[in-house]
């Protein structure tokens, strides 16, 4: 079974990893199912906090907040508790936290080791430092190892009982704006925030993120990312910081919609998050196991899709109409598909009109049923039994606003008849895998079977090969007007903003150009897509373009 990663905090996708291999089952009996569990937060310490609530969080420590240079230990053991302390649901006292080693690596500062572990190993393994920090700070905790087997990561036991109570609760309202308490950054040693502090950590940020271009996989991705970051440095990143007003707006939605004290402490770690610094900051995979590029943190990337528009209004956002389906129906010669695709047709429209979700229970809207039918049948599509794909269903239909649905219902997505037949050529596309033992994807880069990488990795590798082909034409027109306007020493009428793997938000400066640039990415796009039955769709906002 291959690793599966995703850099940043979870929102819509799952992060598992393992850096320990228990064989013995019944001492992972008591691991709860893939996505019961609580995934620790990523990188808490990217948001300012009141000097106050990081001295408490010393003090309970015993840290030295004297100290200039402490020991790297002693930074580590801070930010393991504090991504505890944000990942916690204090009404849950038998809570589960699942902790993967890239969570431990991040907050030892040793993620850039992941890929080749030099560092990480011995006593510098992650799971040695996790147990270190257990019985130095939380004895009280108990450790379950990983399942490899089942996906599943190390979890973490009597969080919520070992942290102390004025901690917890402090927590929410050490996430409120304008604080009256003196500001600091949310890491050890404490260093307060003002303009030159801020200057120094963002001059820091933008230095890494041009190490981590250098361990790109393709030149493609490496363009990707030398854009990425050229946007985001200097005073170009003021586009991505949101106005007074929008902010003030985004603080309101969440104290108003939050349902949870759980709810309301991620609303704000991700607001706080993105004041501490808004340009998102890419990296390829910690594992070179996908072209994707992801973001460390909470980020405009993958907080919550309606804060992000709350935040940044006047971003349009781009994407790939049913892409991951359009590329596997051409590759595979699924022709029936493709006839449909190339018509337009919706395929979720198709698989809502056929399950009978409009007559469910009084009927359930698409935008309700529509965010599990795409987990079901990309699920489905990268290997997926029929109880994994129920799962990722109901648990994705559980996060919106509808009549409860039984695994039954949920189990008509399996008589589509493109379900049928896209289970049928997943099975014929994994034994040629296996057969060969590699394949290569779209930029020539050859993805073996190995311990890391099974066949249903390599499947997924060489589709998001073709989404990031696909979309090339988009940085073409990105970069082209980059290079324009340095050349005469003025800003960009437009740039990319975000890029979220099968899509894209643009920033464009004159309002009245906005459906000009959007439909230059649209020709650009879609001229080249050749066989491939997709195309560059507005996602957001959708009254203002012709799509």
């Amino acid at each position: 079974m291959a690793r599966t990663e995703n850099v940043g905090t979870k929102s819509e996708a799952d992060l598992t990893g393992f850096s320990k291999i228990d064989s013995a089952p019944e001492e992972n009996s008591r691991l709860l199912e893939k996505g019961e569990a609580t995934l620790a937060a990523s990188e808490p310490w990217r948001r300012v906090v009141p000097r106050s609530f990081c001295e408490e969080i010393c003090a309970f420590l015993e840290l030295d907040t004297s100290k200039r240079k402490p020991p790297q230990e002693d930074t580590t053991h801070f930010r393991l508790s504090i991504t505890l302390l944000m990942s916690v649901e204090h009404s849950d006292p038998d809570q589960h936290i699942a902790i993967p080693f890239e969570r431990v690596a991040e907050c030892a500062g040793m993620e850039w080791d992941l890929r080749n572990r030099n560092y990480l190993q011995g006593e510098n393994a992650t799971g040695k430092i996790l147990r270190r920090f257990l019985e130095e700070v939380l004895p009280g905790v108990e450790i379950l190892d990983p399942s490899y087997s089942k996906g599943l990561a190390r979890e973490l036991v009597g969080v919520p009982e070992a942290l102390p109570d004025g901690l917890l609760k402090r927590r929410v309202e050490a996430l409120k704006p304008n604080s009256e308490d003196d500001e600091v950054y949310f890491d050890y040693p404490i260093k307060n925030v003002n303009p030159t502090s801020r200057s120094r950590v963002k001059k820091k940020d933008e230095t890494e993120q041009e190490k981590w271009i250098k361990r790109a996989l393709c030149s493609p991705q490496k363009r990707l990312l030398k854009y990425l970051n050229e946007v985001g440095r200097g005073n170009r990143s003021s586009k991505f910081r949101p106005d007074k007003d929008d902010l003030e707006c985004a603080h309101r939605l969440v104290t108003e919609q939050s349902k949870s004290i759980r709810a309301l402490t991620i609303a704000r770690a991700q607001l706080t998050a993105i004041d501490y610094d808004p340009v998102p900051r890419y990296k390829p995979s910690y594992f070179g196991n996908t072209v994707r590029v992801f973001t460390s943190g909470y980020s405009y990337c993958n907080i919550n899709k309606k804060l992000r528009r709350t935040l940044q209004p006047d971003w349009i956002e781009l994407d790939l109409a049913s892409a991951q389906l359009a590329i596997v129906a051409h590759d595979w010669g699924l022709t029936e598909i493709e006839e449909f695709l190339q018509e337009e047709k919706s395929i979720w429209q198709s698989l809502y009109d056929f399950m009978g979700w409009k007559g469910h229970k009084g009927g359930v809207p698409i935008e309700v049923a529509k965010p599990c039918l795409k987990k079901g049948l990309y699920a489905i599509v990268y290997g997926g039994g029929k109880p994994k794909t129920l799962e990722v269903m109901e648990e994705k239909y559980s996060k919106g606003v509808g009549p409860s649905v039984s695994n039954k219902f949920f189990s008509r997505i399996f008589s589509h008849s493109f379900i049928e037949q896209l289970l049928r050529e997943r099975e014929s596309q994994i034994a040629q895998i296996e057969d060969q033992g590699r394949a290569t994807d779209t930029f020539g880069r050859e993805i073996r079977l190995s311990s890391d990488t099974d066949a249903l990795s390599v499947l997924a590798q060489l589709a998001q090969s073709k989404e990031l082909k696909l979309l090339l034409p988009a940085l073409d027109v990105a970069e082209s007007e980059l290079q324009r306007a340095d050349e005469a020493g003025e800003s960009p009428r437009f740039w990319i903003v975000l890029w979220q793997h099968d899509g894209f938000s643009i920033h464009v400066r004159d309002r009245s150009r906005r459906a000009t640039y959007v439909e230059r990415f649209q020709e650009a796009v879609n001229s080249a897509v050749g066989d491939y039955h997709t195309r560059l769709e507005v996602g957001f906002p959708k009254d203002e373009f012709g799509d």
